[in-house]
């Protein structure tokens, strides 16, 4: 794991514990609803970062006899909880707490400052979101993607796209939780800080959804992108032993690491040694092209129906 990505968990850990009091104190000071559902959200992301952490830690190891190819897919299961946790709690609760208040209503007090938290909140978590956007970029570039979308879609590093998503979802919160604070003390109207905190919550749901999307595909065994498959298949089919590929499948077992297995006919009249060199040198010529293969496993097959 790069160490852009610890550092990108370490500053938004770091920023979420500082504003996690500063919300408390707020919520508590002002009765405010949408600063209750920035508290919720501090508390869950805390937790999140923790859980991050114990994926990265955990999935270092390498293979054992319970774990053959290692305990990269933690990384996948961590994001996943994180993601969800992150929907399921804090997105729910502050929908919970935004539709209380809208119902049953309550007086606000001292609201600047909760402005105060709220601005001071918008500097350390555009510091995290700044440090996670840029270790992300550093990723994207370096794997070739010139579309950010695309990088997101494609990308087998959840933790690096939690810790994006969850920034990303720190600023855009803050950022709500500003416009409704202000709206209260323009107007008076205590319902911009109940509907402030619905739309905190709605905002959650959605980057924690999103982030639950691309960690599931690589939990279940998510397939290698077509452009992956066509390098494999293009250096497979080059060689002058192979006369065709009859099928090339992989999935991911960690960030770094994949697994392929490679079904080749091989044209007539090889020996075997022959065979077993050229399957030496197809493994090379793959890793080449794909290094995350750690584990490449060539078959030789006869076509079917032939």
């Amino acid at each position: 794991m790069s160490e852009g990505t610890r550092r990108a968990i370490r500053a938004a850990l770091a920023s979420n514990l500082v504003l996690l009091v500063l919300k408390s104190a707020a919520a508590i000071l002002t009765g405010s609803s949408v600063m209750v559902a920035e508290s919720l959200h501090s508390v869950v992301d805390s937790i999140n970062q923790s859980f991050l952490a114990v994926g990265l830690r955990l999935s270092s190891g390498g293979g054992n006899g319970s774990f053959p190819f290692g305990r990269g897919r933690e990384q996948f299961f961590w994001s996943f909880v994180a993601a969800m946790s992150t929907t399921t709690i804090s997105g729910t609760l502050a929908v919970l707490e935004g539709a209380e208040k809208l119902i049953y209503g309550e007086s606000l007090r001292d609201l600047w400052v909760a402005l105060a938290i709220v601005l001071a909140g918008l500097t350390l978590e555009g510091t995290a979101l700044a440090v996670s956007f840029r270790s992300f970029e550093l990723a994207r570039r370096s794997e070739g993607f010139r579309s950010r979308l695309s990088y997101v879609r494609s990308t087998r590093n959840p933790t690096l796209l939690a810790a994006l998503f969850e920034d990303m979802a720190s600023v855009s919160g803050l950022l709500v939780a500003l416009v409704s604070l202000l709206l209260v003390m323009l107007t008076g109207d205590v319902v911009y800080d109940a509907l402030g905190s619905i739309i905190v919550g709605a905002i959650l749901a959605f980057f924690g959804l999103s982030l639950a999307r691309e960690a599931k595909g690589l939990l279940v065994g998510e397939g290698l992108l077509p452009s992956e498959l066509q390098r494999i298949i293009g250096v497979v089919s080059s060689h002058p032993a192979v006369a065709r590929v009859i099928d090339v499948r992989g999935t991911f077992l960690g960030v770094d690491s994949a697994i392929l297995g490679v079904e080749v006919n091989f044209r007539d009249g090889l020996t075997t040694d022959e065979i077993e060199s050229a399957i030496n040198e197809l493994e090379s010529r793959i890793r080449r092209v794909f290094p995350q293969a750690k584990y490449v496993y060539v078959e030789a097959e006869e076509i079917r129906g032939r």
